[in-house]
């Protein structure tokens, strides 16, 4: 077996772990993320993993793509959803009474009626947060994707400067921010625990940055109330204040960067405030953001360092919504782990976390410095490096 093989041997070896762990029979796959990631094909398909490590790979579409991407051997072309029962049955006899693990987060309700028909008495357990966090540790050819992913989210934010000026309207910057990203193979949607196709692109100025919508924080005003988050076509005026926050999808793997720009000159206060948030932010990357280090512990110390400089209230939100600090990216946008306050996973080495610490002031306006960075034992691998306003 070459190195390719190895690698998904390795990952596999974590579900065989995971299934003896929760005393399960089976995991069904069906998240495209996790199939991808212990496959090596995103066609759409059902993965069956046994208790005695037995691997079925069942493809409704595409089979012969499948066939030809897939690492695993044992690829059977699913006509109907049936041959799962089939399947089992031919195995077990029966399937009450089986303990199955699936991907209950993601999985549509009415599929999940369906398999609770079809798979009679058996046992259901939703696995789908332990999965998810098998993924948290990535491998090397993993890291460099994302480094590259990393190198195209810089670019997008880098083109902002050169195209920001007085009476050019949210939409337009974004229309040159996303050109910049599709010219270097970013593919414009994020994938969010198997969401498909929205990308979650904010670009704020003005009152947009502190009036939260239903993407409560930082989320912009949008194009219309049928979507309301996102760039709007408010028109950006000489000292506004101007927020990008985009997340880049490059092979499939996922950076999110994000930076804050004026525009010819900046509001009162606006220097003295970015500073202190960068001053902190550098000294939580420096002393925090390493392995072994408790996701908690990081995100009170910066809350912690902010209040002592009078910004403790605006930390990550508006006095109204508040959210987290960071968190994990790879094959998701959003991944395992959460930078909470009482969060307690350790960061491990080869984690690859996206810190975005931000500001948010009602009437005046909002600071974020978004960025992602490679878990080392000592420093982190900072991976996303736009320049910053003020040193």
């Amino acid at each position: 077996m070459d190195e390719y093989g190895f690698k998904y041997k390795a990952r596999l070896q974590k579900v065989y772990h995971l299934l003896d762990k929760l005393k399960l029979d089976y995991i069904l796959i069906t998240n495209i993320q996790n199939l991808y990631w212990l496959s090596g094909t995103a066609q759409y398909g059902i993965l069956i993993i046994a208790k005695d490590q037995s691997v079925t790979l069942f493809i409704r579409r595409n089979f012969f793509k499948a066939k030809k991407e897939s690492v695993l051997e044992n690829i059977v072309e699913l006509e109907k959803t049936s041959q799962l029962k089939d399947y089992l049955l031919k195995i077990e006899g029966e399937t009450a009474g089986l303990e199955i693990g699936m991907e209950l987060d993601s999985l549509p309700a009415s599929f999940y009626l369906y398999y609770k028909d079809l798979l009679k008495g058996a046992k259901i357990k939703n696995i789908e947060l332990s999965l998810r966090k098998l993924r948290m540790v990535k491998d090397q050819k993993e890291l460099n994707i994302i480094r590259k992913a990393g190198k195209v989210a810089q670019k997008t934010q880098e083109r902002i400067p050169k195209v920001l000026k007085p009476g050019i309207k949210e939409y337009e910057v974004v229309a040159e921010v996303v050109h910049e990203a599709i010219k270097n193979k970013s593919v414009h949607f994020s994938r969010i625990n198997n969401a498909f196709g929205e990308n979650f692109l904010i670009l704020a100025s003005g009152k947009n940055l502190y009036i939260p919508s239903y993407f409560p924080i930082l989320s912009g005003d949008g194009l219309s109330k049928a979507i309301p988050y996102g760039y709007s076509d408010r028109v950006i005026n000489k000292g506004d204040i101007v927020m990008c926050d985009y997340a880049i999808n490059y092979k499939g793997y996922h950076a999110d960067h994000a930076r804050t720009f004026y525009v010819y000159s900046y509001p009162e206060k606006f220097k003295e405030r970015y500073l202190i948030l960068k001053h902190v932010y550098d000294e939580i990357k420096s002393e925090y953001l390493r392995a072994g280090i408790k996701v908690d512990k990081i995100y009170n110390r910066m809350k912690e360092l902010l209040e002592k400089e009078g910004l403790g209230r605006f930390f990550q939100g508006d006095g109204y919504y508040y959210q987290g600090l960071g968190h994990g990216i790879g094959l998701e946008l959003d991944e395992p782990p959460v930078i909470l306050p009482n969060a307690n996973i350790r960061l491990k080495e080869n984690m690859v976390i996206a810190l975005e610490p931000k500001i948010i002031i009602p009437k005046w306006g909002a600071i974020d410095l978004e960025d992602d960075f490679i878990i080392r034992k000592g420093k982190p691998e900072q991976i996303t490096n736009t320049p910053y306003l003020f040193e």
